[in-house]
């Protein structure tokens, strides 16, 4: 690898700390909470974090994985991931009909989310579901051997079921009310493409 493709790979993991993990995960002003009429779900904030798994041995010998910050250390493709949105509510109501949006950067592969619960989609974010019922099409390819006729009634496309690889995104929708003070992390893994 290039140590220029390891620097934009490097400069796109990092750059995604911060990406867009939206419900209501903008920062509510101070007078959210006693505004009359304010959402409450703007009481909802999140917190996006990406650690890089490695794995070291320790002083007797056994391997052992650490979860690290990746700007302490070099991220290559192969690289796994662990991406963390901690959600907390800082309001004084519970907030009901909560839903967070994390959009997964393309240098990143999703390998397990953590929670049976999430929905995801495979097609930019237009449609979600468990991904056992999602499908993605796939070019067909026609033999260079085939005459016009023949490469004619080929379909453009076919159907095949959807595997991890092809998430785009990830969407968590709280069926329960996230009660004053309450917190929790929703999570998934990836891959450094």
């Amino acid at each position: 690898m290039t140590p220029k493709r390891t620097i934009l790979v490097q400069a796109a993991v990092v750059a995604t700390l911060l990406f867009p993990a939206i419900g209501a995960a903008g920062a509510a002003p101070a007078a959210a909470q006693t505004r009359p009429g304010a959402d409450p779900r703007e009481n909802v904030k999140i917190e996006s974090t990406i650690k890089v798994e490695r794995v070291e041995q320790n002083d007797s010998g056994a391997a052992m994985t650490k979860l690290v910050n990746p700007n302490d250390v070099k991220v290559v493709p192969g690289d796994r991931l662990v991406f963390i949105n901690a959600y907390r509510n800082t309001g004084r109501l519970p907030v009901t009909g909560f839903v967070v949006n994390n959009p997964i950067p393309e240098a990143v592969m999703v390998s397990d989310v953590a929670d049976s619960w999430a929905l995801v989609s495979v097609d930019g974010g237009k449609n979600f579901g468990q991904l056992v019922t999602l499908q993605v099409a796939e070019p067909v390819s026609v033999p260079e051997t085939a005459d016009e006729a023949d490469a004619l009634a080929v379909p453009a496309e076919t159907m095949r079921p959807a595997q991890a690889s092809d998430i785009t995104h990830i969407r968590w929708v709280f069926k329960q009310a996230i009660a004053p003070g309450a917190s929790g992390e929703l999570k998934f893994r990836g891959i450094v493409r």
